[in-house]
């Protein structure tokens, strides 16, 4: 092919090419020059007889807030007022419940404010605003209301602080509690109590007598309590240091706020 038609394509796609190039520039700058339209807003002041020819604003009255006399106290809202609590035989210890519940599952009730039952107590939200168990409050709803020790009858509380008894003990209420569970219409229904219990473990470590020294008032708390020692067994054997055929334990078991304990 002759050498002047390469030269002759060459310069016509160059051609090409630069004609496409500058149609670009032409179209990017024309863009440039004509941004988005904006309607421009004026204000202006109205003159006075035009002001006084419109119809008058009508403002909303202020809202009037109703005095108390400062004698009078301000009436809690029934959701601000704690529900009562009953926890035994003596008020050392003030817990809220965690629902307002109008009666038990057996028809009983322990005693309420209106009656003057020293086992009814109103919450402090003041003076304790959480309300949630510490290891201080656990330990005294144990010990209070503990059935004594029966005439003649060699038990030991699960919180002695007995030397020989300490270890074995401590190692019970793990187990126990792995097993103890708050049962979930208990907790839903925000059912609360605090029961006593007495077991026996024999020199094998099998369970023996089992029984329920004192109801918490609720039958699905004071079930759930047996079946956990039971369930549990069995434990470990005695040692023989001990001396002995079988070692009767009362403890208590705490069903508060969602949490099940073994004291």
């Amino acid at each position: 092919m002759h050498r002047s038609i390469h030269v002759t394509g060459y310069i016509a796609a160059s051609f090409g090419l630069h004609i496409l190039l500058l149609a670009a520039v032409i179209f990017f700058a024309s863009r440039a020059q004509h941004p988005l339209d904006i309607t421009p807003v004026n204000i202006v002041n109205l003159p006075q007889e035009v002001l006084r020819q419109l119809p008058p604003l009508k403002r909303p009255p202020p809202m009037s807030v109703p005095s108390q006399p400062a004698t009078q106290e301000r009436q809690p809202t029934p959701s601000s007022v704690p529900a009562p609590s009953h926890f035994g035989d003596s008020d050392a210890v003030d817990l809220p419940k965690t629902a307002a519940t109008p009666g038990k599952p057996d028809g009983s009730e322990l005693g309420n404010a209106a009656d003057g039952n020293k086992d009814s107590t109103i919450h402090n939200k003041e003076k304790n605003p959480l309300p949630f168990l510490s290891q201080t409050d656990i330990d005294a709803l144990a010990k209070k209301g503990m059935p004594a020790k029966r005439q003649g009858e060699n038990s030991v509380t699960l919180d002695t602080d007995e030397f020989k008894f300490i270890s074995y003990n401590r190692w019970l209420k793990i187990k126990v509690e792995n097993v103890l569970k708050y049962p979930e219409l208990a907790a839903l229904s925000g059912l609360q109590g605090t029961l006593y219990i007495q077991f026996d473990i024999m020199k094998d470590g099998s369970l023996g007598n089992l029984e329920l020294l004192k109801s918490s008032g609720y039958k699905i708390l004071d079930a759930e309590a047996l079946r956990s020692i039971r369930d549990s067994a069995p434990f470990q054997p005695l040692p023989d240091s001990w001396a002995m055929e079988r070692y009767t334990i009362r403890a208590a078991v705490l069903f508060y706020l969602s949490g099940a304990y073994i004291r």
